[in-house]
């Protein structure tokens, strides 16, 4: 019988080990689907799950991450256009990882950096570039949102201000 505990006892340990390692890393370590790590957690995997999309280009499924109401009004290829400078048909997203994710101290804003590669298919060229998105949310109990189209905007300046 104590054959049988000690193995299980240093298995349950290091599966404890691991998961404790996925939360407080918030994410950052593979989590084997498991909803761990807290707002970091969940923010690498809506990220992750938004940048797959634009890599199968289901831009209907990746204006989701915006908030209810723009999701019907945001203009995912002209988005991914000026992200890229490519066309979004001639856009092939060959791999991404994130690389930094924060949250700021009030638990409303956070920012999520990643590494993305890609290739233009009609010149040939591969690429990589990091890419910055921004989310918030209302209170700490309401889902995440991204910004994307407002970060993408051309910005105007304050009517009476110096620029």
């Amino acid at each position: 019988m104590k054959r049988l505990l000690i193995p299980l006892a240093v298995l349950l340990a290091l599966v404890g080990g691991y998961a404790a390692a996925v939360h407080f890393s918030g994410g950052a370590f593979y989590d084997f689907g498991v909803p761990l790590g807290g707002d970091l957690g969940e923010l690498r995997r809506t990220t992750t799950s938004f940048l797959e999309d634009l890599q199968f280009k289901d831009f209907e499924n990746a204006a989701r991450y915006h908030s209810p109401d723009m999701q019907d009004s945001v203009d995912i290829p002209y988005l991914l256009e000026r992200l890229f400078m490519v066309k979004p048909e001639a856009l092939d997203i060959m791999e991404y990882s994130i690389i930094l994710a924060e949250v700021d101290s009030s638990g409303l804003r956070a920012r999520i950096k990643s590494r993305v590669k890609f290739k233009e298919l009609i010149k040939g060229n591969i690429k990589e570039t990091e890419l910055m998105l921004y989310y918030h949310r209302d209170n700490t109990d309401s889902p995440w949102y991204m910004k994307l189209e407002s970060s993408l905007h051309q910005l105007e300046g304050e009517e009476g201000k110096k620029h």
